[in-house]
């Protein structure tokens, strides 16, 4: 019974229709001048508004799939799109394509599938087709550009490094030493982001070195694409500021676990002293005294002495000595002592390389304790224990030396972010929440374009054009006077006016038959609108 009532009730809804738009086409053809073109202006407005707002939801969210590519690259990965179907769109220098952003994880897969994009140079990926016809320099030529291209590929692979060229200089190995060559390498990089950490760049040069026989990382030569020098040298006052961010972090790092996130902030001096000193100490302590060799020599010397009765008796022949003839012998001793004695000795040899610490400087700044009653939360100030065993975690943390006059100061003060941060207002919180959202930012951007079109456009136009003109007053006869206590004359439509009015009154009354109808049944109503938009 529904559908033999379809067509009849679309009759009606179009009759309808027409008459409103009749009626409007009227209404519209008795405005004045001025009211005509403000209403004009204002549907062309509302035209444009209307495109603009279904350009924007309907136009294609372009992602990036490759940039930077050669000429041939692209011509290959535009062929490779083509035939998967996938639309895509080239740069206007032809060095990136760009595809929906629906088919993105698509398209990859497509182009990978397939080699993906071999910008820049080869690898080994030379030598897949042999070179039957090739020399010996040849041979040396393609492994020097392969072993280039691979150092590419494999430096471009870092997270800091959008792009890299390489050239190697080859040792070449000679009879004669004077045409000896030695192995040298230049790194040309495109870097993500505007420097390049010492670390980093130390790792591309032992890298390179590693991949490359005889090669040792100090002639491997790193310049940055974009005109900033030389990479991973820095100079003496460079080096002295990393040292003591280095320092700072370490404090940090170290008190952060105990002191609590956020609590800890540290700051370090060192003075470093740039001159060398070669130096000779050579000292002897006589108190210390020891005997090292010693010699002792004794030695005694005698000679017989003269017997017997002096004169001539004792030499004569017959004369008889004494029977006990006195002992009168010389007896001499000789001693001699020689010692050898050495005294303590100290020598001490001092090579004080340039740049040593001379003094170290640290200021540690500790903020209060947070302490929680329930759900109250409260900042207090730490004990006195407390703020000694963090002095110490911080000396040790940097290698205090107090002979060498270092100084470290810990101090607790209350951080100015104790205090509770006002909650956002709700605004911000809600840019914030469709800032997360690229879709949802999109399409509440178009909610609200539409809102504030139909509510300061649309229903103004819509006002203006349903709005009756102002009557004209009646030209009073100036010959009857008016009377006092008479009521004035009604007004008398023409009959123009008069057909616009029963227009109007048959118009609402049409619009209103139509409510009633939508709201008794919605799905036949629904069903009639999808039969007019398939229609046209």
């Amino acid at each position: 019974m529904a559908d033999k009532d379809k067509p009849q009730t679309a009759l009606t809804v179009q009759q309808r229709a027409g008459a409103l738009a009749t009626e409007a086409m009227a209404r519209f053809q008795k405005l004045d001048g001025a009211r005509r073109t403000r209403l004009l202006a204002a549907a062309a407005l509302l035209v444009a508004c209307f495109a603009g707002l279904l350009w924007y939801a309907t136009r294609t969210d372009w992602r990036t799939l490759y940039a930077g590519l050669d000429p041939d690259d692209a011509r290959q990965m535009a062929q490779e799109l083509t035939a998967a179907g996938i639309p895509f769109d080239v740069s206007t220098d032809g060095a990136a394509l760009r595809v929906p952003a629906e088919d993105l994880d698509k398209a990859r897969l497509a182009t990978t599938a397939k080699g993906g994009p071999k910008s820049g140079r080869m690898g080994f990926e030379l030598f897949d087709k042999p070179n039957w016809m090739g020399s010996e320099f040849d041979e040396k030529v393609n492994y020097q550009r392969a072993l280039e291209g691979e150092l590419e590929h494999t430096i471009g692979t870092l997270a800091s490094v959008e792009s890299a060229r390489v050239h190697l200089v080859l040792p070449h190995d000679s009879l004669f030493t004077t045409e000896e060559r030695d192995a040298k390498a230049s790194v040309v990089l495109r870097l993500r982001h505007r420097t390049l950490s010492d670390d980093e760049a130390e790792a591309v040069s032992n890298l390179v070195a590693s991949a490359v026989d005889g090669l040792r990382p100090e002639d491997v030569v790193l310049v940055d694409a974009e005109g900033g020098g030389l990479l991973g040298k820095r100079s003496g006052d460079a080096a002295l500021a990393s040292h003591e961010q280095e320092l700072a972090a370490k404090l940090v790092e170290t008190l952060e676990p105990v002191a609590g996130a956020g609590n800890v902030r540290a700051s370090v001096s060192v003075d470093y002293d740039p001159t060398a000193a070669d130096e000779t100490d050579e000292s002897y302590d006589p108190a210390q005294a020891v005997t090292l060799s010693m010699q002792r020599t004794d030695q005694s010397l005698g000679q017989p002495a003269a017997s017997g009765i002096p004169g001539t008796a004792s030499n004569a022949p017959s004369a008889r000595p004494p029977l006990y003839p006195p002992q009168n012998d010389t007896m001499q001793s000789l001693k001699q002592e020689s010692d050898t004695y050495g005294v303590s000795k100290k020598v001490r040899h001092t090579v004080v390389a340039a740049g040593h610490m001379r003094r170290l400087t640290a200021a540690v700044l500790i903020n209060d304790q947070l302490v929680m009653k329930g759900k109250q939360v409260t900042w207090q100030p730490r004990s006195a224990d407390e703020m000694k065993r963090l002095t110490g975690l911080a000396e040790a943390a940097i290698g205090f030396d107090a002979t060498r006059g270092d100084q470290v100061t810990v101090e607790e003060m209350a951080f100015e972010d104790d205090r509770p941060a006002p909650a956002p207002p709700l605004s911000d919180r809600l840019l914030a929440m469709a800032g997360q959202s690229a879709s949802l930012l999109r399409y509440g951007t178009i909610l609200i374009a539409l809102l504030v079109f139909f509510f300061f456009v649309a229903r103004p136009a819509l006002r203006s054009l349903t709005a009756a003109p102002a009557p004209r007053p009646a030209r009073a006869n100036p010959a009857a006077p008016p009377h006092p206590g008479a009521e004035p004359p009604a007004r008398e439509l023409s009959p123009e006016h008069q057909a616009a009015e029963q227009r109007k009154l048959h118009a609402q009354t049409v619009f209103e038959q139509v409510a009633e109808h939508v709201k008794r049944e919605p799905a036949q109503s629904t069903r009639l609108l999808e039969s007019w938009i398939r229609s046209e």
